[in-house]
């Protein structure tokens, strides 16, 4: 067997990852489809096939009798390039090579997400980019509620984050004089100034990552709290590890309720079981 600890080389890497990936979610693959994703000749990918097989024999054996004759993973398999995460599969797979999966699957077999509603303006962008990447203040006229025609703001950009439907610019608004988060499809305009003294690490809410604990709604017969478990692949109590600044957001983006006692679990069949530990990065409900 090869030393294990040889290393490969980038390009060597990437081919094992897509291997792994098809191998463990999409049940086995071939030189044929590896290919195809790759756009390379078949002998090219055979070789890389090859050379895993020498360095990780236990992962995976080749099934001659399935009529795609494809290499499938073994009882032992176990990543070495990956991780047995969908989320990391599917935008490798998506973010390499579109055509595969309509080549593969046909062009009405699988559907990545939901359509975004919202694209930030490259104008607003590149100067936000920009002002993070030098450290630097930034003018923004900004609409909101409270000013739906939009007012002026000094902010100092942080970082860029999405909240499942949204894109926001972390900052620190001088104006306020606090951190918050101003959504990017609201900016209409952006002006770089000079350099900031803002310490970032004072921004504890964005440093800070918290758990959150999520259950069943109590109301839900055992059978449904099981099945509502089951929904999102657990059969016990599970928690998201998020960002402070983020805890509202990822609340609101699945659905959860706050207060169990003040929603039905028809509603909203998931629940926030540490309210009191981490309602303190709730959003302020003025």
């Amino acid at each position: 067997m090869m030393d294990t600890k040889i290393e490969f080389t980038n390009q060597q890497t990437e081919r094992f990852k897509a291997l792994e990936y098809m191998l463990y979610w999409e049940g086995g693959t071939n030189a044929t489809r590896l290919s195809r994703f790759f756009g390379v000749h078949v002998n090219v990918i055979s070789k890389a096939i090859l050379l895993y097989r020498q360095a990780y024999s236990y992962n995976l054996t080749f099934d001659g009798k399935d009529p795609e004759k494809v290499f499938i993973p073994t009882a032992k398999f176990t990543p070495k390039f990956t991780r047995p995460t969908w989320s990391d599969y599917v935008d490798f797979i998506f973010q390499n090579n579109n055509q595969y999966v309509t080549e593969t699957y046909g062009s009405s077999a699988f559907l990545k997400g939901l359509t975004p509603i919202q694209s930030p303006k490259p104008e607003v962008t590149r100067l936000l980019f920009k002002a993070i990447r030098t450290g630097k203040e930034v003018i923004v006229e900004y609409r909101s509620r409270t000013n739906p025609l939009g007012k002026s703001r000094l902010l100092t950009p942080l970082a860029i984050a999405n909240d499942g439907l949204r894109w926001h610019c972390r900052a620190y608004c001088h104006t306020r004089e606090r951190f918050a988060d101003f959504n990017l499809g609201r900016i209409m305009r952006v002006e770089l100034q000079g350099k900031s003294s803002i310490n970032f690490q004072q921004d504890t809410n964005w440093f800070t990552y918290v758990d959150i604990e999520i259950g069943p709604h109590p109301e839900l017969s055992q059978d449904e709290q099981n099945l509502v478990l089951n929904d999102f692949g657990y059969n016990k109590p599970f928690k998201i590890r998020t960002r402070g600044a983020l805890v509202d957001y990822t609340i609101q983006y699945y659905r959860i309720a706050k207060d169990h006692e003040k929603v039905s679990g028809k509603a909203f069949p998931l629940v926030v079981l540490n309210r009191d530990d981490i309602k303190e990065y709730y959003f302020s409900e003025v």
